[in-house]
């Protein structure tokens, strides 16, 4: 078995762990993983909106007040998810920007310029002119907020990557004009970024011009249909998701990051856009196109909690009691760095088979239930909210939410029984030997 882990564990540092450093150091990613994180406030404000003008049954019962609360709150939803794409551009932009020593602030207005030169100012829409109705009308001098939203993230990172590149490449080339010493740093500066700003509007004006001349029109048709689609699709495919859930657990059993090196980088942001997308789509009142959000991470965090009530449950040993007792309140509000490294969970082969799997078990399971029940998570609630009220929280007070938590639990807490007794058993062999 220690020869088995040890080709194991040097496979992963010759083959994964190269692999893991270049992703987790790559700019391009780093800065979709920081630009999609700061955006987190927005969705969770517009979540909040949509909780307090949707609560469920409130039209029912109290008509009046629900009228009201949607009167309140309706302006949030698009001021937060209909302009997602420039929340996570001010992000990207600036993560980006600081990897590429451009001064941030110049960075970001080059792509937010540059991500409203390709979107055309126009919108279809059905108009009165005279008293006459006119369908499908072109408007001009609007901006169609529709590209704005979650539909437009992916077109809006791209279009920021392509500007910013293009102000750093210019910025270290030196094609800056440069005043004298004598004129003031902060009027000097300004004028550092003139001519690399006017090459980056000069490529987005370009590349406007060229998608205007193809079928698709626009840069975010193009992006939309190439791109958006596909990862969207690629996201919301349950076996990708799980295969992403057992990488992560391999990568934290040998002490490696897993939930920031490949969740959180790979996964999280096509998440957080189709989340943005069912947001959006509550809101209208249609339905939920993604199963598989950020949202829906509040049905895999149970995996942690179950085995530490398993182990408070069948622990004998003054170590599984110490720990057991240390692990489980902080658990209750998903902190459970307590339970990995004290157990310690890290390199415990005992341990191993459940920790990498019974978190992969449950969301398998959890995606089944859903989508019976129709309970899908629209909302991001706080990582920290208890369970139950987590999963009420995120999909809207939907009672199957609280049937799923309870029946993941039981399926993980059911697996990690026989391991904990086993475990249990190796530590009161070593407390009577001491």
């Amino acid at each position: 078995m220690n020869s088995f882990m040890e080709k194991l564990e040097n496979g992963l540092n010759k083959y994964l762990m190269p692999l893991a450093d270049k992703i987790n150091r790559n700019k391009v990613m780093t800065a979709i993983k920081e630009g999609m994180m700061s955006s987190l406030p927005v969705t969770l404000i517009a979540s909040v909106a949509l909780i307090l003008s949707n609560f469920p049954f409130l039209s029912d019962f109290a008509p009046s007040v629900d009228a009201i609360l949607k009167k309140i709150f309706a302006p949030i939803s698009p001021i937060t998810l209909g302009l997602l794409a420039i929340y996570v551009i001010i992000g990207t932009a600036r993560s980006y920007s600081k990897q590429k020593d451009i001064d941030p602030l110049y960075g970001i207005m080059c792509a937010l310029a540059s991500f409203l030169l390709v979107t055309p100012f126009t919108a279809v829409s059905d108009v009165v002119v005279n008293g006459e109705t006119i369908k499908g009308a072109i408007v001009n001098g609007l901006i169609p907020t529709n590209v704005l939203g979650a539909s437009g993230v992916f077109p809006a990172l791209l279009i920021t990557f392509i500007s910013i590149s293009v102000l750093a490449y210019l910025h270290n080339k030196d094609f800056t004009i440069k005043m004298p010493d004598s004129v003031p740093e902060n009027v000097a500066k300004p004028f550092l970024s003139i001519i690399p700003f006017g090459g980056a509007i000069l490529v987005a004006l370009a590349i406007r011009l060229i998608f205007e001349m193809t079928s698709f029109g626009t840069l975010q048709n193009c992006v939309d249909t190439i791109i958006t689609k596909p990862f969207l699709s690629f996201g919301n495919n349950i076996w990708v998701f799980l295969f992403i859930l057992i990488v992560a657990q391999v990568l934290w059993f040998f002490g490696i990051h897993g939930t920031n090196l490949v969740l959180n980088t790979v996964w999280q942001p096509i998440a957080m856009v189709a989340m943005a997308a069912n947001l959006e789509a509550f809101n209208a009142g249609e339905p939920l196109p993604y199963v598989l959000t950020a949202a829906f991470t509040c049905f895999t965090g149970q995996a942690k909690l179950s085995e530490i009530v398993a182990l408070c449950v069948v622990g004998k040993s003054k170590q599984s009691k110490a720990i057991g007792k240390l692990s489980l309140v902080p658990a209750l509000f998903n902190i459970h760095e307590p339970f990995v490294f004290g157990l310690p969970v890290i390199m415990n082969t005992t341990l191993m088979l459940p920790w990498i799997f019974v978190e992969a078990l449950q969301a398998g399971l959890a995606y089944l239930l859903v989508n019976l029940t129709g309970a899908i998570p629209i909302f991001q609630a706080p990582w920290t909210c208890p369970p139950i009220i987590q999963q009420l929280i995120a999909t809207n007070f939907n009672p199957w939410s609280v049937v799923i938590t309870i029946a993941t639990f039981v399926l993980g807490f059911v697996i990690w029984i026989p391991f904990m007794k086993l475990l249990d058993k190796q530590y009161l062999a070593a407390e009577k030997e001491q």
